[in-house]
């Protein structure tokens, strides 16, 4: 009874684990992966893994479908970790990178004279960070509030961004699209 329904689950999960563990050869073995202690679960996960993706990984991410890859990291021990409800601006959207973050914080005018303006203020700071194989993943302070449009994209657009992500709202959705950044909100 209860032995053979753990044998039966074992082989699928180290068949699982195996598959997703070995795209991440460089940084752990399947054996690392197919035996986690459960009070040191999450160890297989983010604190087991590299600073950096190497270019070959995030191809092979690139291939995966969002479930896919979801239900990967949730097997490989990762926590939830995404934005709910996000939505591509246009049909056919999709991009993979190195994450750039960027917080935003309700307006606060006791120290808004602080906030540098312009190009020097942190989110432009941000877009400084990326390039081809970076997605821009911007925190808005609320689903309604936008965090850009066509003049401040216009800079993703130069530095040919991978990708953007917010939990917020974007404007000139027709030029987001125009400059072709996979552009989820």
């Amino acid at each position: 009874g209860g032995h053979q329904k753990k044998m039966l689950r074992a082989p699928l999960s180290r068949q699982l684990l195996g598959r997703f563990a070995s795209a991440a050869a460089p940084v752990a073995t399947r054996a690392a992966f197919a035996r986690p202690t459960f009070g040191n679960r999450f160890k297989t996960g983010p604190s087991a893994s590299p600073t950096t993706i190497s270019d070959e990984l995030l191809g092979k991410l690139g291939k995966l479908s969002t479930q896919a890859l979801v239900d990967g990291l949730w097997v490989m021990g990762w926590p939830p970790a995404q934005i709910e409800g996000a939505r591509s601006l246009a049909k056919g959207m999709k991009c993979v990178g190195r994450a750039v973050t960027v917080r935003f914080v309700p307006a606060r005018p006791d120290i808004a004279t602080d906030k540098p303006g312009g190009e020097i203020s942190p989110e432009y700071e941000a877009f400084e960070l990326c390039g081809p194989d970076s997605v821009i993943v911007m925190a808005s302070v609320g689903p309604w509030e936008s965090v850009g449009g066509d003049i401040k994209f216009l800079r993703l657009m130069q530095r040919q961004v991978g990708g953007l992500v917010t939990d917020g709202s974007v404007r000139d959705t027709d030029t987001m699209i125009g400059y072709g950044i996979p552009t989820f909100s």
